[in-house]
């Protein structure tokens, strides 16, 4: 995938730039959602920063989506900014998974302003859209495979879980740097508890998912996809053992109120983020120049730097669609 990415062309980066952004935005605003519903030690004051949170994540995560059918489009045509305005590839990126995916994303998206209303039962019309967002990314990619309804629900689980953790780090910094320690302290506790549950949430839906795609075997770890995913790897497990080191050691400063350790979570916060923003422009780049092990459904890769017809590239998106 290295050698790939070094000959890449502009609309490749621009691709996967559209598409690490799109996911960043989309996972903190259903994030935002699920964390406000999920921490209770949180302030009023953080409340709020959580709901406009929500907001600027899904505006910004629909503008990115809906221009991810334009990019896709002059893809598909090899790089041509033609391509991006063209009504008929424009008809067939819609007409794609992809397309779908937009399509329940923009709902799931507008649910979640429902988290600004001042109605009763507003909060739960705003998760229900988190849990929608969710699930938008299980309408492409290697969620289209056999068994098509477990590996959905795999992704959604999978992808909820990211969301709450990424989006649980603007609060907590917050927290930090604003709270008494021992109410950042308090804060950071119960996240820590519910951490646990996620990793072992995350762990098991992305090893599931490797086995259901049969992408475990040493051949296939030899391969793009394969290296894409061992780097994955690594950068997650760099997550566990920062995130280890916040139940351990930093939580544990932060309630006794110990000099320094507010600054130094943050500073851990930081780095957690980064590794997270890594994670997903991996994934946005294992998706654009490669896929999953296509002998589970019989496509193979598409080239970047191909022109197709519009017959032809409707009949073999890639799983990166």
């Amino acid at each position: 995938m290295i050698d790939t990415l070094a000959s890449a062309d502009t609309t490749v980066w621009l691709s996967i730039l559209v598409k690490t952004l799109a996911y960043a935005a989309t996972l903190v605003a259903a994030g935002s959602v699920l964390v406000l519903l999920g921490l209770r030690e949180l302030t009023e004051d953080a409340r709020g920063a959580l709901r406009r949170m929500a907001m600027i994540g899904a505006l910004a995560a629909a503008i990115l989506s809906v221009l991810r059918v334009p990019v896709r489009a002059s893809f598909l045509m090899g790089g041509s900014i033609d391509g991006a305005v063209d009504p008929m590839m424009l008809g067939v990126v819609a007409d794609s998974p992809l397309g779908a995916s937009v399509i329940v994303r923009l709902i799931g998206l507008a649910l979640i302003l429902a988290i600004f209303l001042p109605v009763r039962g507003a909060k739960w019309v705003a998760l229900v859209g988190a849990l929608v967002t969710c699930a938008s990314f299980a309408l492409r990619g290697h969620a289209l495979g056999d068994p098509r309804l477990l590996l959905g629900t795999l992704v959604t689980v999978h992808i909820a879980g990211l969301a709450f953790w990424l989006s649980a780090f603007a609060p907590l910094a917050r927290a930090s740097r604003k709270e008494p320690a021992v109410k950042a302290g308090e804060l950071a506790h119960e996240f820590g508890m519910k951490a646990l549950w996620i990793v072992a949430v995350l762990i098991a839906a992305g090893a599931a998912t490797l086995i259901l795609l049969g992408a475990t075997t040493p051949d296939v770890l030899a391969t793009p996809y394969g290296q894409a995913f061992v780097i994955k790897l690594a950068l997650f497990a760099g997550v566990l053992g920062l995130a280890a080191l916040n139940k351990v050691r930093l939580t544990p400063a932060l309630q006794a109120a110990a000099p320094g350790a507010a600054q130094r979570l943050r500073r851990s916060i930081v780095v957690e983020s980064a590794l997270v923003l890594a994670i997903l422009a991996t994934t946005a780049a294992l998706t654009t120049v490669t896929s999953p092990p296509h002998e589970r459904t019989g496509m193979a890769p598409l080239q970047p730097k191909t022109v197709q017809t519009a017959a032809t590239v409707s009949g073999n998106l890639p799983w990166g669609s």
